[in-house]
């Protein structure tokens, strides 16, 4: 999938709260000069707080059908009040957009063609600037469904933004889980980052994960954060990594200056923490490891 001009990185999690945020923005800074952002969270964005970028342009997101009734052609016979079966449609036959899923019955059904299925407007999608690198990031509206969509739009901005830019890397911020929007934050990706944590919850769902990139055949690598809260449970994790071949390219001990730099809207690099920028130079090492044995593969 993997851009033979880009190369993607994007950074996923099984479960929330394991710290993928925090790495992506620190992979941000330490690849300024060569990077786009992307943030294709967009049920819950939160890389923009760290970044506070400076948005310069916002263009509307379309996507999913809603059925708009026209009052003037509609000779209110009810037969889209029997065909709903979202109860979408009210007795004086007004659609509440918010209960419509877009099956499109009640058009297809209407006799006097009163109701129409038109597309919404379901998010924005932002360009803007960060101290660090040109970002593309975006907002799910309330309600609003095709988050899917939304994530795959994001990303072919941000890579077609490296092309015009000269930049070889997008770093892509992607949603906790395997749903629709994992999916599709791994489009055009070369190498997904796993974040996970040494707890019984994180473990599963990292596994999950792993077997849907491994599905669309792609390299993964793992970090493993809070390292010191269970060894038992890091040696779940190390184990099945050496076993299924996976590298793990970096552990981080649990440390309140993860959280001390959020709320500064720092990355762990800027903190100034000596230990997490030393270990977190380590890992940017064997990142490029990965990406540059590619590039001596392929000559």
């Amino acid at each position: 999938m993997s851009n033979n001009l880009v190369k993607q990185i994007t950074v996923l999690s099984g479960k929330g709260g394991t710290g993928k945020t925090t790495f992506t923005a620190a992979l941000a800074q330490m690849s300024a000069s060569t990077s786009i952002l992307a943030d294709c969270d967009v049920d819950a964005p939160n890389l923009h707080l760290l970044l506070n970028p400076e948005n310069i342009s916002s263009e509307e997101f379309r996507s999913g059908k809603i059925a708009i009734r026209d009052a003037e052609k509609c000779i209110n016979c009810g037969k889209c009040l029997d065909v709903c079966r979202f109860n979408a449609i009210s007795s004086t036959f007004d659609i509440n957009t918010l209960d419509c899923e877009g099956c499109g019955a009640c058009a297809w059904i209407c006799p006097t063609k009163a109701i129409t299925m038109d597309l919404q407007s379901s998010g924005t999608i932002y360009v803007a600037n960060t101290r660090f690198s040109p970002f593309i990031h975006a907002r799910l509206n309330i309600g609003a469904e095709n988050s899917g969509k939304l994530v795959s739009a994001v990303v072919n901005r941000a890579n077609d933004r490296a092309i015009e830019l000269g930049k070889g890397l997008v770093i892509v911020d992607g949603s906790p889980g395997i749903g629709c929007p994992v999916i599709a934050a791994l489009t055009n990706a070369y190498l997904a980052i796993i974040v996970v944590e040494p707890t019984s919850t994180a473990i599963h769902d990292m596994k999950r994960v792993i077997e849907l990139v491994q599905f669309f055949k792609l390299k993964v690598a793992v970090i493993i954060n809070k390292v010191d809260i269970s060894e038992e449970q890091r040696k779940r994790i190390v184990d099945y990594c050496i076993e299924s071949d996976i590298p793990i390219v970096g552990e981080f001990p649990y440390n309140m200056h993860f959280y001390k730099a959020m709320v500064q809207k720092e990355t762990i690099l800027e903190h100034k923490n000596l230990n997490l920028s030393e270990t977190m130079d380590k890992v940017w090492i064997k990142i490029k490891e990965i990406l540059d044995r590619s590039e001596i593969m392929s000559t």
